[in-house]
């Protein structure tokens, strides 16, 4: 008992000592916010104002914004356009081209009402516009045979389209278009973004790249002179093609508007049904449904489907535009 007491004792006073001192603190702390006390005659700035010299600002007058909580998907990155050069060879093939403007007018005309939607599909892939025009180099826009992009067989099926005895979707300008912009993407970023390699790669397989890029350089001249014949042909043109679509005007061509609407509708049809029905119930001739609907090989929708897209011209009486045609 005699031990305890001065332990207890020496205890209290310490306690005594730790809330003494943590009093001081707590007021030393309150003053530090309190209005400073200027003597007699000198100003003192207020914190309300001014601190330090320096104007105090709210976030919003500091030019902080709020974050948004919602989050947007982002669009495609765009690619660098393809480099249109207009070199000796390139001339030549302008020069060949304008012997002959009328046929080039035909192939602009034939090609206009699906540029709007094939240009479409290339910027929803990241794609130059410029490279429509490629397939403009490749088939003079062409609906037969193997279509605008001149895909053989296996390369159209490996990116989608269907090739059957009642559609080769080859020919189609619009869906070619998105196989043709799948594969471009995928060169082009095989080519390490590299345009001139990517085509060489379009016209000689995806191989081409390694076998070819030890030859790359500057140059295009140069590189293009150790590249095949018929891969050199094809860039030329496609330059060529695409240099005299940017300046039409002083070629004499009609202008080429690559925004402008089609002239069509798609309208789900009922498998089976004969075109020559659906020209009949829409005020328009069978001969014009070929024309807008080249990749039907039969003059009837694909039987095997429970519907087929079938494209309409604007211009024909659409009273049954949202309904399925029934055979």
């Amino acid at each position: 008992m005699s031990t305890s007491k001065p332990i207890y004792r020496m205890f209290v006073s310490l306690l005594a000592a730790l809330i003494v001192v943590g009093w001081a603190s707590i007021r030393a702390f309150a003053e530090d916010f309190e209005e400073p006390v200027a003597p007699s005659g000198v100003s003192v700035p207020s914190l309300s104002g001014q601190s330090m010299g320096f104007d105090l600002e709210t976030p919003a007058e500091a030019g902080a914004k709020p974050i948004s909580t919602s989050y947007v998907l982002p669009l495609p990155q765009p690619v660098p356009p393809f480099p249109i050069l207009l070199n000796r060879a390139v001339r030549r093939y302008v020069s060949d081209f304008m012997n002959s403007p009328y046929h080039l007018q035909d192939t602009f005309d034939r090609s206009h009402p699906y540029l709007q939607d094939m240009v479409r599909v290339l910027r929803s892939y990241g794609l130059p516009d410029d490279l429509v025009y490629l397939a403009f180099a490749e088939s003079e826009f062409s609906k037969i045979g193997q279509g605008p992009w001149q895909f053989t067989s296996d390369t159209a099926k490996r990116f989608g389209l269907r090739i059957d005895d009642y559609v080769d979707e080859r020919r189609d300008p619009v869906m070619s278009t998105k196989a043709a912009a799948e594969y471009l993407a995928t060169l082009h970023d095989e080519a390490g973004d590299d345009w001139p390699m990517t085509l060489v790669a379009w016209n000689n397989g995806d191989r081409a790249i390694n076998r070819y890029w030890s030859l790359r350089g500057r140059n295009m001249e140069r590189f293009g002179s150790r590249l095949p014949r018929r891969t050199r042909g094809l860039m030329g043109r496609f330059m060529a093609v695409a240099y005299i679509a940017h300046h039409a005007d002083s070629y004499g061509i009609t202008p080429i508007k690559l925004d402008d609407p089609p002239a069509y509708q798609m309208l789900p049809v009922t498998g089976g049904t004969p075109l020559s029905r659906v020209a009949l119930n829409h005020g328009t001739t069978l001969e014009h449904l070929r024309e807008l609907n080249p990749a039907l090989l039969r003059d009837v929708v694909p039987p095997d489907q429970q519907s087929y897209s079938v494209r309409i011209p604007l211009t024909s009486d659409i009273h049954a535009s949202k309904e399925h045609v029934v055979f």
